[in-house]
């Protein structure tokens, strides 16, 4: 065991009880009052737990009138949960660090004509709480694909409705399940989002005709634009106006159907990116043949048998492509789990795996399950 260090600050006088739970067993420790509060009126309690050397420890604070400070989740007040030491408790919020007395909360930033190597578009960041007042701290940052569908804040912007990804992320770092991070949503160019999502390997041939009964054109990849255009504008962009850390080890990817096959694209080809990738219901039907009854799908084959990089990936599908047909692609990212496992990747570690049962391929099956996202890119660790 070693000694933990909770921090809680309130404006009550009354003395609270630490409740702390590891595994079954429960335990009350007193508050002591510190002198270090930060303004006038407000009250400092500091308790020293006896905490486990590793993994995770739950707490709440008994507020001595018959409640308590606590995560608030699924109708309940629940335990925080931490893998740090040192924990900070302000306004009902987790803290892994001492945070500022009075703190703004997170906000979307549009940059409405975002100009690059690709057609000009908007660009959409959130930075999270207290983000102006804590100067010194720096963010590990999450580019999104499609990015005018990832938030809630923006959701007039979206195709179909959002991602609620804003939402997600200030929940999650409010119950101290992930990293305080920046999330960036780089928007799609439209009618060129096929092209600028499919690898240069590989084509596509819509299957019906343009509104005048002809053929329409074969669509041929240009996903490696797309990641100079990550990699050379919108990064570059994003590290000299916001506080990120910008090494590989602090940058993550995610997208959603051809966002996913992108993702994928990236991680596999372009390591030195970012480390952190999540595909959700990629569109990996388009690397096979489309004549062919039986899957052979190029980019599991790649997946199997090519040098796997340094990387953490997360593969997800729902099991209906619309809510009457189809099963969004799930035996494809199956099929890439267990060739990415045959690789090398070991599930639970650097390869995360989720089937999503009733899901459809839609923006609102891929927020619900974004939570989960967001803690295997960026989880909160001691």
């Amino acid at each position: 065991m070693r000694e933990g260090t909770v921090t809680f600050y309130t404006r009550s006088h009354i003395k609270p009880k630490l409740e702390l739970k590891i595994g079954d067993e429960v335990s009350h420790l007193p508050f002591v009052e510190s002198d270090d509060s930060r303004v006038r009126g407000e009250h400092c309690w500091v308790a020293k737990p006896a905490i486990p050397d590793e993994g995770e420890w739950l707490f709440r604070i008994n507020l001595g009138d018959g409640t308590h400070a606590a995560a608030y989740g699924r109708g309940s007040f629940e335990h925080f949960h931490s893998c740090v030491p040192d924990v900070w408790i302000q306004g009902g919020e987790f803290f892994s660090y001492r945070p500022a007395a009075n703190i703004t909360d997170s906000k979307v930033v549009k940059v409405r004509r975002f100009f690059g190597r690709l057609p000009r578009r908007p660009l959409y960041v959130y930075l999270p709480r207290g983000y102006d007042q804590h100067h010194d701290r720096r963010y590990p940052v999450l580019y999104m694909h499609d990015g005018q569908n990832v938030f809630e804040s923006y959701v007039g912007d979206s195709f179909s409705g959002s991602w609620r990804a804003d939402l997600a992320a200030d929940d999650l770092i409010a119950k101290g399940l992930i990293r305080e991070c920046i999330i960036v949503g780089v928007s799609n160019g439209e009618d060129r989002r096929i092209e600028e999502y499919l690898p240069p390997e590989y084509t596509f041939s819509p299957p019906s005709g343009g509104e005048d009964g002809m053929p329409m054109s074969t669509i041929k990849g240009h996903a490696n634009r797309t990641y100079r255009y990550y990699s050379l504008d919108v990064a570059p962009f994003v590290n000299n106006s916001f506080r990120t850390l910008p090494d590989r080890d602090n940058t993550a990817t995610c997208g959603s159907s051809m966002g996913g096959l992108f993702t994928t694209y990236l991680a596999w080809e372009f390591p030195k990116f970012a480390k952190h990738h999540a595909a959700m219901s990629p569109s990996y039907w388009i690397t096979g043949d489309l004549d062919s009854e039986i899957d052979d799908l190029k980019i599991v084959e790649k997946l199997r048998h090519e040098t796997p990089p340094d990387i953490r990936i997360w593969l997800d599908s729902g099991t209906r492509s619309t809510q009457t047909r189809g099963n969004d692609g799930r035996y494809n990212t199956l099929a890439a789990r267990d060739a990415l496992m045959e690789n090398g990747y070991i599930l639970g570690d650097n390869l995360g795996y989720f089937l999503h049962e009733g899901a459809t391929h839609s923006e609102g099956s891929w927020a619900d399950r974004f939570p989960q996202i967001l803690q295997f890119l960026f989880p909160l660790k001691g």
